[in-house]
């Protein structure tokens, strides 16, 4: 029998009940997963779950909100998704969340402020019980918990994660001065990351307190293609690099914001006819999983990022879950990995 044009009746808990003869709260225990199932027989229990997928249940999840204010989802707001980073902090993310029973939406922004504004508006629509920023600005209070990821101020009741970008700093220049280097180039980040000033502060206050002062022709910044703020990619890097080179001063040692930096910079120094670290040692930041097989390796400064984004969903769950929980700022350090990116003058 065709129903062209007819769309077939909704199987709801009532009439699912209805059909197994059962009561409609015991079917209501068990497709719930609550408690109280326990206690009913599993003969019971497999009889409701099989007939649930026999018949096409599907769980009306706003009638479900309605009834208890509970959605079990959160949002995530970020720049981009790349293969290294977020990536990372996205699965160190889900880890926290799916031990307790929760999803998350993700809203990608590339920086547009429009839609950073117009996101979480459009999220607390769906019933988002908190949210999660990842390199992620805002300029007003979020309705509801959150937690930032990344260094921005905070606004507004926040918890934050932050790394010790002026500690990483430090532990690379003092690497390299520890090899003998005394010339040095800097490739910061954007100016609209809050890591690029506080790295960068670690930089050049760790060199001035070794009486070294960088030329400012060998300090470079960041410049993403277009207005919107993207991910990083090897190509600035290089682009970077190769500035660096047409000032024909002298350095030894190169500092850069990323890992991705580095690699970009790597492969103009080839290009140019330099070995790394032969002529120029190199040093990164994150230690994303290709730094480890990059030839030469590359010395890096490793963040947690994987803890961070499950110490993040920690902290969201804790301010869900007690309302009177306060919020605060968690400061994680990073570890200095050497590799063959750098050796002694």
């Amino acid at each position: 029998m065709h129903t062209h044009g007819r769309t077939r009746p909704r199987m709801t808990q009532k009439a699912l009940a209805q059909h197994l003869g059962l009561h409609p709260s015991t079917v209501s225990l068990v497709l719930n997963n609550a408690p109280l199932a326990a206690g009913i027989p599993k003969q019971t229990r497999e009889r409701i779950l099989r007939a649930a997928r026999d018949l096409n249940y599907q769980p009306n999840i706003y009638a479900k909100y309605l009834a208890s204010q509970r959605s079990f989802t959160v949002a995530i707001l970020l720049p981009a998704i790349d293969e290294s980073y977020s990536a990372a902090v996205l699965g160190g993310i889900d880890q926290a969340l799916y031990a307790e029973n929760y999803a998350f939406f993700l809203a990608v922004h590339h920086g547009d402020r429009k839609l950073i504004r117009e996101y979480p508006r459009r999220l607390a629509q769906r019933a988002v019980e908190g949210f999660i920023l990842l390199n992620t600005p805002v300029d007003e209070p979020l309705d509801g918990p959150v937690v930032s990821i990344g260094g921005f101020p905070a606004v507004g009741a926040m918890s934050r994660v932050l790394l010790d970008n002026r500690l990483g700093a430090q532990m690379a220049v003092e690497h390299l001065l520890a090899l003998g280097h005394r010339q040095f180039a800097v490739i910061k980040g954007h100016d609209w990351r809050p890591a690029t000033e506080e790295r960068w502060q670690g930089i050049a206050g760790t060199l001035r307190a070794h009486g070294i002062e960088i030329r400012t022709q060998l300090v470079r910044s960041l410049q993403s293609p277009g207005k919107r703020q993207v991910a990083l990619a090897p190509e600035e890097g290089y682009r970077a690099a190769r500035v660096l080179l047409q000032t024909g001063l002298p350095f030894t040692a190169l500092l850069t914001f990323n890992d991705l930096t580095a690699l970009g910079a790597m492969r103009a120094f080839h290009e140019a006819g330099l070995s790394v670290p032969g002529d120029v040692s190199v040093v990164g930041f994150d230690d994303i999983p290709s730094a480890a097989y990059h030839l030469p390796g590359l010395t890096t400064l490793r963040q947690p990022v994987r803890a961070m984004g499950e110490l993040a969903g920690r902290l969201l769950l804790q301010l869900i879950q007690k309302q009177d929980a306060a919020t605060q700022d968690v400061v994680v350090a990073p570890e200095l990995i050497v590799r063959e990116s750098t050796r002694p003058v």
